[in-house]
């Protein structure tokens, strides 16, 4: 029996073409992709497509997140063997952990799927992404949400849980997971599972999700990342305050707490004067303390043993669900948590 995949089509790099140094949505991509996947593995599998959005994943909102959801959600895991979601490659990955944490638990395996090119571009890594998304789902077995994305034309496809993908590399756009580990390699049609002792294996991914997450997402929050001379007193919330910050420390967990306007304890207090929460994302729950990081404020919530994309998704998400915004940072939803 053939199987049967849903693709929800959304627009992206690839649902788009180049004109004149240009490039924008073309309705006639989605088609193509398909074309070419039959073009290249003839017709063993049965697509059922639709868009419900169409957008250049920059240009995202909440609408058009809910919308893919939605889509996702009525899928029918009694029919279908799995779903790939085509997307954009600039805000794939928050947008990534957004549905590892609301869609875990559908029973059936979610792909994201995208290109650093258009289509007709020779330089695309869009038709192995979609081949090698095909081969998770028909092969693997796995439930839950995964991003296949391939690094350079001579790359293999990787398989990505959506919990673990870091933000692109600047420039060359490439997506790797934390700690550089990615869930699984597709080559020729081949999946070969990373045996890396802090990844789920096959058999836990064959499992069904026992939650996620509601759907609403909080926008009034605000990633900063940690660098020399970060001057935080350019941070005005008397006028508009966020609901909470992220802060990405330094590899060693660090960040400035010395001085006045380079000081983070100081800035962490001035938040809290003003009921904003303070995330500290992420921190290894096994390495030493430096002493610069020793007697930060109680308010500060540290989120450990997980990258910071997810973390900050995990805040946006309690924060649209009302809750406070460490409500879901002790949790493991889908093995975002490396410990």
């Amino acid at each position: 029996m053939k199987k049967v995949i849903k693709v929800i089509f959304t627009g992206g790099t690839i649902g788009s073409a180049a004109v004149d140094g240009t490039v924008d949505l073309d309705g006639s991509a989605n088609k193509k992709l398909i074309e070419m996947y039959r073009e290249e593995r003839g017709g063993d599998i049965e697509f059922d497509c639709e868009e419900p959005v169409s957008m250049l994943s920059e240009n995202v909102h909440e609408e058009q997140l809910h919308a893919i959801y939605a889509a996702v959600k009525a899928v029918d895991p009694q029919k279908y063997d799995g779903v790939i979601i085509t997307h954009g490659t600039d805000s794939l990955c928050i947008n990534a952990h957004y549905f590892s944490l609301t869609l875990c638990n559908r029973g059936l395996p979610i792909m994201l799927v995208s290109s650093l090119f258009p289509l007709h571009d020779r330089r695309q890594n869009g038709l192995k992404n979609f081949i090698a998304a095909v081969d998770f789902i028909e092969k693997s077995g796995a439930k839950g949400v995964f991003v296949s994305f391939a690094n350079g034309a001579d790359s293999p496809a990787e398989i990505h849980l959506a919990s673990r993908l870091m933000f692109c590399e600047q420039i060359t756009g490439w997506y790797r997971s934390v700690l550089g580990e990615s869930l699984a390699v597709v080559e020729n049609g081949e999946i070969t599972f990373n045996t890396h002792p802090l990844l789920p294996t096959p058999e836990q991914l064959k499992e069904v999700g026992k939650r996620a997450v509601a759907p609403d997402i909080c926008r009034d929050v605000m990633l900063i990342t940690a660098r020399s001379l970060l001057n935080f007193s350019l941070y005005d919330f008397d006028r508009y305050a966020p609901r909470a910050v992220v802060l990405e420390p330094y590899h060693s967990d660090t960040v400035c707490t010395t001085g006045r306007n380079l000081n983070f304890k100081r800035f962490a207090e001035y938040c809290r004067e003003r009921n904003v929460e303070v995330v500290i994302a992420s921190v290894d729950s096994r390495a030493n303390v430096y002493a610069s990081a020793v007697g930060l404020p109680a308010s500060v919530i540290c989120a450990f043993d997980e990258c910071t994309e997810s973390a900050l998704t995990k805040v946006m998400c309690a924060l649209g669900a009302n809750l406070s915004a460490g409500a879901y940072l002790k949790d493991d939803i889908f093995f975002e948590k490396l410990r």
